[in-house]
């Protein structure tokens, strides 16, 4: 009798993973919904260094190596830049069905999944940036991670995967360094007393291997061990958007032989001239790595002294504020530029992967079947968070015992949104893509609490 009881189990454990395989197939299909209406995977202003990186091999000096290796994997060396859309579809479509799973343990529901997977990816932005051809959407993945790493009743083989998905996302994106920690630490705050020690034990465990294991990637690409190396260009260009860098510069260029005071009179208008702008003080001065050094004790001055501290805190706070304002999935997916012969994206394209520029062009992006609108996918957005935010309230104002888990994720979703927003507004710039990449988890934790409150009922 025993064998044949586990061989029943083992029949039951292969049916039930056909079908979630299934499931998971029709949600990526569906978060892949406007790439494929697109015709071709979107692509950004950042797509091309993107692919460079993965097909020549070369190290950008502005950004982390690494998501250029995942597509270069994922697209099976260039043979098809869908893989790389399919592989993020898949993810989030995974991560939606393990969460709704945790949250709402008794209500297995397939249809509630591919209607929470459906309505994300038509009103939200997660499908668009699914389907984008650089590491945005793995925000949102790794805030996702973060939330089933530290679900007090997860196994330790699914707490590896989830470690394992932060560190990539870290390693994708160099804001990831900062968001996820700290909406981890915040999650770790959500759970009972009971659990927060050994909560805490694991999201510090999971934030060394990330952070670590990125400078030892690193060190082993080139030589040297970093997390981060260029940010003294970023912060110094977000010194220039405050008005901060011209009056510190007045102060400061008498007593210190700074070289940047040569152009003091000439400073870029924006932080993006002052970053890549071909006659900025940075390319006059050599460079990103030549910059450094002096770079870096400006950026420090600026944080070590009362008057421009005080600077960065009110900049920052009203960065954050209107980036949390901008409410458009991405203002930049609809653009013309994509398309003329010398824009990045394109010359990559037509360099490293030729025969995927027919296919390139011939997409709504780029004009190829008509011209692609966000008029109408923005809207939805706008209307889907703001009811998002209304059930929010709702939820924080009764305070009630049971759906504990939905309402832990509501509450996390819109703490890992605010902290993303705070950590791009202040470091870089006010981009609605830094809303739009992670601000689906609002959404989907609030259609996930009404279904904990309807099941309750």
């Amino acid at each position: 009798m025993a064998p044949l009881a586990s061989r029943r189990q083992e029949s039951r454990l292969l049916r039930r993973l056909a079908f979630d395989l299934v499931l998971i197939s029709i949600g990526a299909l569906l978060m892949l919904a406007p790439a494929l209406v697109n015709g071709f995977p979107f692509v950004y202003s950042d797509t091309g260094t993107y692919l460079r990186s993965a097909f020549t091999g070369e190290v950008p000096f502005d950004r982390p190596y690494w998501y250029g290796g995942f597509v270069k994997l994922i697209s099976a060396n260039g043979i098809s830049l869908w893989g790389v859309a399919i592989a993020q579809a898949v993810l989030c479509a995974w991560y939606v069905l393990r969460v709704q799973r945790a949250v709402l343990p008794m209500f297995r529901s397939p249809w509630l999944y591919l209607g929470v997977v459906g309505l994300l990816s038509a009103a939200t932005g997660v499908g668009w940036y699914a389907g984008l051809l650089i590491p945005d959407v793995f925000t949102g993945i790794g805030l996702l991670a973060i939330f089933m790493l530290l679900n007090p009743y997860a196994s330790a083989w699914s707490r590896v995967l989830d470690a394992a998905l932060i560190a990539i996302a870290c390693w994708f994106h160099s804001s990831n360094l900062l968001i996820l920690p700290l909406s981890g630490l915040v999650l770790v705050l959500l759970h009972a007393r009971r659990d927060r020690i050994r909560l805490a034990g694991i999201w510090l465990s999971a934030t060394i291997a990330a952070w670590g294991s990125l400078a030892l990637a690193n060190r082993m690409l080139v030589g040297e061990a970093y997390v981060t190396r260029n940010g003294h260009v970023f912060l110094m260009g977000r010194m220039l958007d405050l008005g901060m860098l011209g009056p510190y510069l007045d102060e400061h260029c008498s007593q210190e032989a700074f070289v940047i005071c040569q152009y003091r009179d000439s400073l870029p208008p924006h932080s993006q001239e002052f970053l890549w702008g071909g006659s900025s003080p940075v390319s006059k001065q050599g460079g990103w790595e030549a910059t450094k050094t002096e770079y870096d004790r400006i950026v420090r001055g600026s944080f070590t002294q009362p008057r421009y501290l005080w600077w960065h805190v009110r900049g920052s706070s009203a960065s954050t504020l209107e980036q949390l304002a901008t409410w458009e999935i991405c203002h930049a997916m609809r653009s013309e530029w994509y398309r003329v012969p010398d824009s990045a994206p394109r010359l990559a394209i037509a360099a490293l992967v030729p025969h995927d520029e027919e296919r390139f062009m011939a997409a709504l992006q780029q004009g190829g079947r008509g011209e692609l609108s966000m008029r109408w996918p923005d809207l939805a957005y706008r209307m889907v968070l703001a009811l998002s935010l209304v059930i929010l309230v709702v939820a924080l104002w009764r305070r009630e015992e049971h759906g504990t888990g939905a309402r832990r994720l509501l509450l996390f979703a819109i703490t890992g949104i605010v902290i993303g927003a705070w950590v791009c507004a202040s470091l870089s710039i006010v981009d609605s893509r830094y809303l739009g990449r992670d601000s689906w988890l609002l959404p989907f934790a609030a259609m996930l609490y009404v279904a904990s409150s309807v099941r309750r009922k």
